[in-house]
This record gives C-alpha cells, sequence and structure tokens, in this order.
C-alpha cells in the first residue's frame, strides 16, 4: 500500500514538474525554438491529432452520405422515366446504381484513407 502511494506521489510531482516547465517556457517569447516551445507544440498536437481525425471522418461519412443520397436520387427519376414510358432507359436501371455505388465507396476509401495524413500535416 505504501509502495502505490510512494510511487503516485511521485508520478504526480513529475507531471507537475513537466507541466511547470511547459508553461514557463511558454512565458519566455526570447526561446523561440527551445526545448519548453517543442515541448508545448508536441502536446498540442497530440490532443489536436484526434480531434482532428475526428472531423475528418465527420466530413468523410457526410460526403458518403451525400453521394449516396444522389444515387439513389437518380435511380428514383430512372424508374419514374421507365414507368412513365422511356424504356430506352431500362438499361439503366441496372448500371446506373452499381456504378454510382461503385463510385462514392472509391471515394469514401480515397478520403479515409488520407485522414490521418491531413491531421498530422504542419500549419
Amino acid at each position: 500500500m505504501i509502495k502505490k502511494t510512494v510511487l503516485l506521489s511521485s508520478l504526480v510531482i513529475a507531471l507537475c514538474i513537466l507541466a511547470a516547465g511547459v508553461t514557463q517556457a511558454t512565458d519566455e517569447p526570447a526561446r523561440k525554438d527551445g526545448l519548453g516551445n517543442k515541448t508545448k507544440n508536441f502536446i498540442q498536437k497530440l490532443f489536436s491529432y484526434p480531434a482532428e481525425v475526428l472531423q475528418g471522418s465527420v466530413d468523410v461519412v457526410a460526403d458518403t452520405g451525400k453521394r449516396g443520397t444522389r444515387v439513389v436520387t437518380e435511380e428514383v427519376k430512372t424508374v419514374g422515366q421507365v414507368v412513365t414510358g422511356d424504356f430506352e432507359k431500362t438499361g439503366e436501371l441496372v448500371t446506373e446504381p452499381l456504378t454510382g455505388t461503385a463510385e462514392t465507396v472509391v471515394k469514401a476509401v480515397e478520403e479515409t484513407v488520407a485522414i490521418p495524413a491531413e491531421a498530422a500535416k504542419e500549419e
């Protein structure tokens, strides 16, 4: 029990010293490229990276939903045209949703793969 308390106290003290060092480094404008500034940048990136990845993921999901809606809308239009007598559009009943869905999936995968690289970019 005592060992756990000492270990936990040591960890808390070390974290406080680290936080104090980062705070002092950010208060010294003369040390632009110092270790403290690098530590501050690292900590900021450490916490902003997951948020940027999440934002990128949300954007991809929204984009994919929009594309999927467009595919369904086009299919409904084609069905309407065939039902009203435009039988030349019958072939598009099968090909249109397949190509639209494939394009949607490809675009979603491309954007999803690019999310981590975009989030890690320097500003």
